[in-house]
């Protein structure tokens, strides 16, 4: 979008760095522009807040809040945010700029997307959002306008947390335009989390795949009870033929309680993966004849960006334009570059700056605290540093926490106070420490004997208990696929108490270790014991009765016995109704597992019927032919035509193709050709002849008999009487 040449801030330049390029989009709580950042020289987007945002200072604080958390955000699939600032009544974020377009723009564009296209975009958003969700960031405000695609592909989350902001302005409207993506508990006032995140996808899946959203309604009423009481509808209620498991992905993330959803963007993602490797080449390209590939996403009739060379011939140039500073001296320049590398290393600072203090204590003088010499003039010109004697200035080169620069510095002691102390030190170091010890009694060292003795034998008992007895340790040899027996007599011999659990398993031989607790290679104490998982074979179960449910209810009844999901077809049925089970494969009553496959056919309703061609039959002939067909015939009001003769179906709704049984066609039937009367065109000039008889219905044959200079007709063939409509009237100019 070019920006409007009336825009006051365009070519502002912001804190003497980013110059205001052009405008290149704007939302409702802020402007976006295209800059140029002098410092780096390189195009950046910068958001500003309007100006009624701005004003509110619980806004601002919000917003400068949330620039941090997405400044902190890491991540190729989220957009960076490079710096924020206030200049004057401005508030605004500098983040990178992308050349592309967003997703409702290629969404308006395009219409819908296709399956394939929508789980490659869906697959970048959830990685960009999982790394938000695994730092505890919720968006809030995730919609299509927010996501960006770059004209190399890339996907990336903008606008991380400023919702949040927008929600501290007073206007109670201020999101009206993303209520249409607000999950139940954020438009009810209750906590948002990154499952409100979730809703938001679920939506955007459904807009994606269908290019319309689920609740196109405007007013905020609607849209609110809609998010609070109305079931999300599927994107097959408007595109036929779309996966089951698109369906239920938008269910999914779409149910009214959060429990209910993926928990945060790294289940979703695993959720968008596995329907990728599950759904077929044909699934994943519905409607890719009409909306492309993956490729068709990227635009690319982007503009180039300039590039880095070129950027950095810009800057040289505008350097070599600039005159160096005259008192600017190389030794200038290295006190500068000691300054700066005692700022990255405090401690050396400090030490340093001491011994400076010291070295210079003798040849500094002392400052004159008064305002005026304290806060040298700002509009006198500096004096070069060389010219002035240097004093430290610890504030300058290293930065200390607030509790060590508000804490005073201690007065030197004196003479007298050094010497008393040292007296005292000697004093305190002949005290002794400890008393001498006593001649120990006899009953002392019997008892000092049978406690060591007693010792001895703890260790030696705690010895054999963690090295050959039940305390030493064991590595958990292999067991799985081992029978039963086997398992238990190998662990018997190896002194490790067993512990057996018999469970049914698809794939185990019934008898068989499935698995050990702890399991193999770990190491356990002999006592701790091992528990045995055994298999007592597959669980079998019978087919239930489904015939005669629809598919989703049949599908739920499967589910409930944790079989596997049936494979759907479908099937033309005159006598089932369209959308319900005929049958089941295996059926009613058969024994299976749940490894076993299960098949339904659904009814597609009576198979089409072909339209007949009724044209220049009569009326009575036309209804005996649809009727035999099963279809209806509607009588329109009657027409003329010159080819049909009356009484005859002249035209015909629709003329061929299929319909459903039942369905209705329309004809009208002729009423002949029309006659009307020719009107006297004698005498007039030869334009007016012909536009009188034209407009009567009728063709003209111009005949001249005197060359150009004929210009008004003599005579005209036919003259009063009736014609045809459409037949030629010859006209004679003398």
């Amino acid at each position: 979008m070019s920006s409007a040449p009336s825009d006051p801030l365009i070519g502002r330049c912001l804190e003497e760095r980013y110059v205001l390029e052009e405008l290149v989009g704007y939302g409702g709580m802020s402007k976006i522009y295209k800059a140029l950042d002098l410092r780096l020289h390189r195009s950046v987007a910068v958001k500003i807040l309007k100006e009624d945002y701005a004003a509110e200072p619980e806004v601002r604080k919000r917003f400068a809040a949330e620039a941090v958390i997405a400044a902190n955000l890491n991540h190729p699939n989220v957009l960076r945010v490079l710096d924020h600032n206030v200049s004057g009544q401005l508030v605004y974020l500098v983040m990178e700029f992308v050349r592309g377009q967003n997703l409702h723009k290629l969404i308006t564009t395009r219409g819908r997307l296709t399956p394939r296209q929508t789980l490659s975009l869906l697959e970048s958003i959830c990685r960009g959002l999982a790394a938000a969700h695994a730092e505890e960031i919720v968006h809030r405000d995730i919609k299509p306008a927010n996501v960006l695609i770059s004209d190399a592909g890339t996907v990336q989350i903008a606008d991380f947390g400023l919702a949040r902001a927008a929600s501290a302005h007073t206007q109670s409207s201020t999101l009206l335009a993303t209520l249409q993506y607000a999950s139940p508990e954020l438009v009810s006032g209750r906590p948002a989390d990154a499952r409100s995140d979730i809703y938001a996808v679920g939506v955007m899946i459904y807009q994606m795949l269908t290019g319309q959203l689920p609740f196109p309604e405007a007013s905020i009423p609607t849209l609110i009870h809609h998010h609070l009481h109305t079931e999300m509808p599927l994107p097959s209620t408007r595109i036929a033929r779309i996966a089951e498991d698109l369906d239920e992905l938008v269910r999914f993330c779409t149910e009214k309680e959060p429990e209910n959803r993926p928990q945060n963007a790294a289940f979703l993602l695993a959720e968008v993966m596995q329907i990728q490797h599950t759904l077929s080449d044909e699934q994943l390209d519905l409607g890719a004849e009409l909306y492309g590939g993956l490729a068709d996403l990227v635009v690319h009739d982007a503009p180039h960006a300039t590039s880095v060379q070129q950027r950095l011939g810009q800057w040289e140039a505008s350097e070599r334009k600039q005159e160096p500073d005259p008192w600017w001296t190389e030794q200038q320049e290295t006190e500068a570059t000691t300054v700066l590398n005692l700022n990255e290393h405090p401690t050396e600072a400090f030490n340093a700056t001491e011994a400076a203090t010291q070295a210079y204590a003798g040849r500094t003088q002392p400052m004159d605290q008064s305002p005026t010499q304290a806060y040298p003039d700002p509009h006198q010109a500096p004096t070069p540093p060389a010219a002035q004697p240097f004093t430290p200035q610890p504030t300058m080169a290293f930065s200390l926490d607030s509790a060590q620069q508000s804490e005073p510095e201690e007065a030197p002691l004196s003479k007298r106070e050094q010497q008393r102390a040292q007296k005292q030190w000697r004093r305190q170091a002949q005290i002794p420490t400890h008393k001498l010890a006593q001649p120990m009694s006899a009953g002392r060292r019997v008892l000092l004997t049978l406690l060591i003795l007693l010792a001895v034998a703890v260790v030696a008992v705690a010895a054999w208990f963690f090295g050959r007895g039940p305390g030493s340790i064991i590595s958990i040899p292999q067991l799985s696929g081992m029978l039963q027996d086997q398992a238990v007599e190998k662990l018997d011999q190896a002194g490790v108490p067993v512990r057996v659990s018999n469970v049914h398993h698809d794939d185990v031989a019934v008898g068989r270790v499935i698995a050990s607790s702890p399991t193999q290679g770990q190491n356990i104490m002999r006592f701790q014991g091992v528990e045995l998982s055994v298999s007592r074979g597959p669980e079998i179960f019978q087919m239930p009765q489904v015939a005669g449910l629809d598919p989703a209810a049949a599908r739920s009844k499967l589910e409930s016995l944790q079989l596997r999901a049936p494979k759907i077809s479908e099937e033309y049925s005159e006598s089932v109704p369209e959308g319900t089970v005929i049958s089941s494969s295996p059926q009613a009553g058969e024994q299976l597992t749940r490894k076993s496959a299960t098949a339904l056919v659904v009814s597609a309703g009576p198979a089409p019927i072909d339209v007949p061609n009724l044209l220049s039959m009569r009326q009575a002939e036309a209804e005996a032919a649809l009727n035999e067909l099963g279809l209806q015939l509607a009588v329109d009001e009657e027409v003329y035509s010159s080819e049909i003769p009356a009484g005859h179906v002249a035209v015909q709704t629709p003329e061929q193709g299929t319909v459903a049984a039942g369905s209705t066609v329309r004809v009208q039937v002729s009423k002949g050709p029309e006659y009307i009367q020719i009107p006297s065109v004698m005498g007039q000039p030869v334009d007016e002849a012909v536009a009188t008889l034209e407009d009567a219905g009728f063709a003209v044959d111009t005949r001249k008999m005197l060359g150009e200079r004929s210009q008004t007709v003599r005579l005209q063939t036919p003259l009063n009487q009736r014609a045809e409509r459409g037949s030629t009237i010859t006209i004679y100019l003398f």
